[in-house]
């Protein structure tokens, strides 16, 4: 007993003398979280801290994939294929021009889960096809891909045997071999593109492809489109926003310079011409009551032929019947279709096509991969979205012919609709070789692509630029540290602060110093870590970063933007100072994520299903930003996403292409930096929203963080401004805001910005340390801010020591 007591005593006595550190009263437990994480920290300085303490740590397996090339020449696209597959793309970009008069109409189940159905649905649609082909021309819907609003099926390619075990490769096998299929029975095939991989997989047996509602804002699936051989539709935002889906058009009709894979699987810097059949698909939207509304009315087509011709865009519009237009109730699909025939009839010559959700069997059914007995489906039902039966498609097809009908009697003449012409080898003036697999995909594949340039693999650069002891503690002090008041453990406040993007890595370096002298001023209060963002998105066309244009002269050298980026990240390392970048390229991440310490994924990108895939492989802690509109959901759902497992196309160190299996990102929070409302800013870092938010979070299974941006929406654009939403997020942090974890702050060596064109602004002639993007705030009014953050974390700290 006596041992037992003294025991007892020696551990009141340390526990007592760990609070008289942190300034609590020893009467009673503390309600003061600790600060900076001794003990979790102390690993880093008692071991040996090393590359695979910060690198890959999220990573269950890489498995090979099996190269794009092989696939092609174990599936060969025959001289008949290609000439059909040319054909309908052909047709497609007529009908988009005004030079058929016909409309396109992409028909077919939600998402494709038995090759059996699919195949019977395409028989009855090639007869279907037949009958309305003066009229309309008929595409079969062939979906893949299918993204998610948080975790579910993925879809053929991601889960072929539709049981969560992922074999991605078999996916890609029964997706390609379903095209084949199909455009030999004479049925052309419609795609979305979600992943930007698989494309090269199965981009040549396409005639017509999507980017859905999730990915129009993201600047890599941009890219993509500008590549794709086929006509491209970009779909609306999920909240209804059609600025982003005529943004996307203009920018895909640019040419890019970007990361993928070469047939061969190997990872390749792929260089566009630019995609000129891009247009809008109008799908719906859900405003931020929840509430769905639709936009297939006059007046809303009225409105994107209007935004498309002040743009200079020749107005060509998609209405998809189903999703929002549909209030997600495949039985209000006809009422869309019925109001699209009117408005062809009436004389509407700005829709060129429709997209209608159908199968062999209405309705749907669920399905929970690894739980639903996969035997027991019913048989054309689709497992993922509701859709109508073959008759009522049927019924639908009829009057979307007599609408078409109908426009062309208002006609004098009478315009006759043209067949599809029949491309023959000699039209394409190239020599057909059977032996030759590039023969015949030259015809339907890569037509939109410039040039391929070799891109460095990862390794080489690691073993260029090494991770030493010294970077790779200061990488995992950080984390560690940003995991801990993640996690509620240490009370500080984690601050991002640094320029809008980096373009001069000397100025960078330079900042970087100041920084330093202010992490080490505010340590007991504030964790900061530097903005070093690299990758930028546009809104249309612009300078996109370091990596990709380091030069900043429109010459895209981007294994020179690669080794410039992991050498200033290193640089800043050894300096220790920690950093905080946008994840926005998905390969880019191989070169430079084990030397950052934190991460977003910005606005645009937030619904990203490959973003959000991306994130839950990520060794980091990591932030998602609301959506453009200020929709705070897609965040939470994107925290959500990214904690659990997921399975994807990625590439290796060893810069191959490979499937990534993850473990889940459990350090992952959401970033408010407000929205915009018909051209209105508005702000999301009040109390009221921030609280919601953190309790929304919470009703979600999650921990509630929230971080504030300074910038954005919630500055109204104004550099200017930040220092007031800095003391109003100060008060907050003083009143013990629940949830509130962080800010984000946009700041350089001087105040404002400058214009940057790339291959017409004079270089040398842009003024030392002022951003090229975003207007930022100037070192001295940091450091006023900072200040600040770190006297409202002490008045909360006091608060909580008083109670």
């Amino acid at each position: 007993m006596s041992d037992s007591k003294a025991t007892l005593e020696l551990i009141l006595n340390r526990l007592t003398a760990i609070e008289a550190k942190v300034g609590v009263k020893s009467a009673g437990p503390s309600l003061v979280k600790k600060k900076p994480t001794e003990e979790t920290n102390q690993k880093a300085l008692d071991e040996k801290v090393c590359r695979k303490n910060i690198d890959d740590i999220r990573i269950k397996e890489i498995v090979p994939v099996i190269p794009p090339h092989c696939l092609l020449e174990e599936q060969v696209q025959s001289e008949k294929i290609a000439e059909h597959v040319m054909a309908g793309r052909h047709t497609v970009d007529s009908i988009l021009k005004g030079e058929d008069d016909r409309l396109f109409v992409v028909c077919g189940p939600c998402s494709i889960h038995d090759v059996k159905a699919a195949k019977e649905y395409a028989a009855l649609l090639k007869k279907a096809s037949a009958e309305f082909e003066k009229d309309l021309f008929i595409i079969m819907r062939v979906y893949f891909e299918k993204p998610r609003t948080t975790i579910g099926w993925k879809g053929l390619i991601n889960d072929p045997r539709l049981d969560g075990s992922y074999r991605i490769n078999e996916g890609l096998r029964k997706a390609r071999g379903l095209l084949l299929d199909l455009n030999e029975m004479g049925v052309r095939a419609g795609v979305e593109f979600l992943d930007t991989i698989s494309p090269q997989f199965i981009a040549d047996l396409v005639v017509w492809g999507a980017i859905g509602a999730r990915t129009t804002e993201s600047q890599v699936h941009r890219e993509l489109a500008s590549g794709i051989s086929a006509p491209v539709g970009f779909k609306n935002g999920t909240s209804g926003n059609l600025k982003i889906a005529i943004d996307a058009c203009e920018s895909g009709r640019g040419a890019h310079s970007f990361l993928s894979v070469t047939k061969q699987g190997m990872a390749a810097i792929v260089h566009t011409k630019g995609n000129g059949a891009c247009h809008v698909i109008l799908r719906g939207g859900q405003n931020s009551a929840g509430d769905y509304e639709s936009n297939f009315d006059e007046h809303s087509v009225k409105k994107v032929e209007d935004l498309m011709k002040t743009r200079g865009l020749t107005p060509a519009v998609v209405v998809d019947c189903s999703h929002a237009n549909s209030c997600k109730k495949h039985t209000n699909q006809p009422i869309c279709a019925e109001s699209i025939a009117k408005q062809v009839a009436a004389g509407n010559e700005t829709i060129k096509g429709v997209m209608i959700e159908s199968n062999l069997v209405s309705g749907n059914q669920k399905l929970k991969p690894g739980k639903t007995e996969v035997s027991k489906l019913t048989y054309g039902q689709s497992v993922t979205d509701a859709c109508i039966d073959f008759d009522v498609t049927l019924e639908i097809l009829k009057k979307l012919a007599e609408g078409v009908r109908a426009r062309r009697s208002l006609k004098s003449p009478a315009m006759k609709a043209p067949s599809s012409p029949r491309i023959k080898p000699q039209d394409a003036k190239m020599e057909y070789n059977r032996e030759s697999l590039n023969s015949v995909y030259q015809w339907t594949d890569d037509i939109h692509i410039r040039k391929i340039t070799p891109l460095l693999p990862p390794e080489c650069m690691h073993r260029e630029i090494p991770c030493t002891e010294e970077i790779a503690r200061t990488v995992f002090e950080a984390r560690t540290s940003i995991s801990e008041i993640l996690q509620g453990n240490d009370d500080r406040i984690l601050v991002i602060v640094g320029p809008c993007s980096i373009h001069d890595t000397k100025a960078a370096l330079e900042y970087a110093k100041l920084l330093k002298a202010e992490r080490e001023t505010y340590k007991e209060d504030l964790h900061i870590v530097m903005r070093v963002y690299f990758e930028k998105p546009r809104t249309t066309v612009g300078w996109k970063g370091l990596i990709n244009d380091p030069d900043l002269d429109g010459s895209y050298k981007i294994n020179k933007g690669l080794r410039l980026a992991r050498s200033l990240l290193a640089d800043l390392a050894r300096m220790g100072v920690p950093a905080g970048v946008e994840f926005l390229d998905v390969m880019s991440p191989q070169y430079l994520a084990e030397f950052v310490s934190w991460g977003a994924i910005g606005a645009r990108t937030t619904e990203s299903q490959i973003h959000r895939e991306l994130i839950s492989a990520i060794s980091a802690p990591v932030g998602f930003k609301n959506g453009t509109s200020g929709n705070t959901k897609v965040a939470i759902d994107a925290c959500k996403a990214a904690q659990c497992p997921h399975s994807f196309l990625s590439i290796t160190k060893q810069g191959l292409s490979a499937i990534v299996h993850t473990k889940g990102n459990d350090s992952t929070h959401v970033i408010l930096r407000g929205g915009m409302n018909n051209k209105m800013y508005f702000q999301n870092y009040d109390a009221e929203t921030v609280g919601k938010v953190a309790s929304k979070m919470e009703a979600a299974g999650q921990r509630p963080n929230v971080m504030i941006d300074l910038s954005h929406a919630n500055s109204c654009k104004d550099h200017k401004n930040q220092p007031s939403v800095c003391s109003a997020v100060s008060k907050q942090i003083a009143n013990n805001q629940k949830g509130l974890m962080g800010v984000m702050i946009e700041s350089h060596l001087k105040a404002g910005s400058q214009k940057l064109k790339p291959g017409k602004t004079d270089v040398s002639t842009l003024e030392y340390g002022l951003s090229v993007t975003d207007a930022c705030m100037d070192f001295e009014t940091t450091k006023g801010c900072l200040k600040e953050l770190a006297e409202a974390v002490r008045a909360r700290r006091a608060a909580r020591k008083s109670t």
